[in-house]
């Protein structure tokens, strides 16, 4: 991966510097964690430049999603996670609005890692307290939403819509956050989430997620977990302009329940 490599290759560099410094050979017992230390450091000040120029210019940047990619694939790897994705041909290079469970706090990184398109998300406004994703926020797009006040979240939402409408394409969890890990089926109905699509009059695309509620479930994280995510044939503003909110989430929640139906009637046989 790309972004290891760099590491590596600045690390090397630090080892490469050390060996020519003329010091003690006691020292030398330090040169590899010294040069990780500093490879680290200089990484992350190098990240922290980058994400000042970023948030100046525009989030669809080409360049700033290819890294995040490259991220999003290093935490799966080192969270011990593989993710299989069916139906990924109709995933659209248009905008879009993807509508899926949420079963797991990876589930963002593996839905964007299956989709592999430019695109932000729509996430509890809680999760934006964090420094390196409130960072993320601006760099990325995203929208903060906050459930907890009604005057804050349509205010956001317009925001979201606006986004879409200047091509941004976005990931949303209708079902307002982790409800449940003791099913994978959608357990709650927010018709109000539908509104980013149906406002916005972009593509609408379904997906299942299915079996990220195990990364949590498992005991160690040596134990792998294998993620499947089914997206569907996009909905387009003409099928949907019949549908109200609530009706065009309870049909995504029906492609939802059929896809882990199937998925649990194959493990069975």
């Amino acid at each position: 991966m790309i972004l290891i490599f760099s590491f590596l290759l600045i690390a090397a560099a630090y080892a490469y510097g050390f060996y020519y410094t003329g010091l003690s050979l006691w020292f030398y017992f330090l040169w590899v964690p010294l040069s990780i230390l500093l490879a680290f450091l200089t990484f992350i000040l190098f990240v922290i430049l980058v994400f000042q120029v970023w948030m100046r210019t525009d989030p669809k940047g080409k360049i700033r999603h290819k890294v995040l990619y490259q991220v999003c694939h290093m935490v799966l790897i080192l969270s011990n996670v593989k993710v299989k994705v069916i139906g990924k041909e109709y995933v659209p290079n248009e905008t879009f609005v993807c509508y899926s469970n949420h079963k797991s706090d990876i589930d963002p990184i593996a839905l964007y890692y299956g989709l592999h398109r430019i695109c932000s998300a729509i996430g509890k406004k809680s999760l934006f307290k964090i420094p390196i994703i409130k960072q993320c926020q601006k760099v990325f797009g995203a929208v903060a939403l906050d459930r907890d006040n009604d005057r804050a979240a349509a205010k956001s939402m317009i925001e979201a819509i606006r986004a879409v409408k200047e091509g941004m394409s976005y990931i949303i969890f209708p079902e307002g956050g982790i409800k449940t890990r003791d099913t994978e089926e959608m357990v709650n109905l927010r018709a109000g989430a539908y509104k980013l699509v149906t406002k916005s009059e972009a593509l609408l695309l379904p997906a299942t997620i299915i079996g990220s509620s195990n990364t949590k479930k498992r005991k160690t994280i040596f134990k792998r977990v294998k993620i499947t995510i089914i997206f569907h044939q996009p909905i387009s503003k003409e099928d949907y302009s019949l549908m109200n909110t609530t009706e065009l989430g309870q049909r995504v929640m029906d492609m939802v329940h059929e896809d882990i139906k199937l998925y649990e009637d194959n493990q069975h046989h």
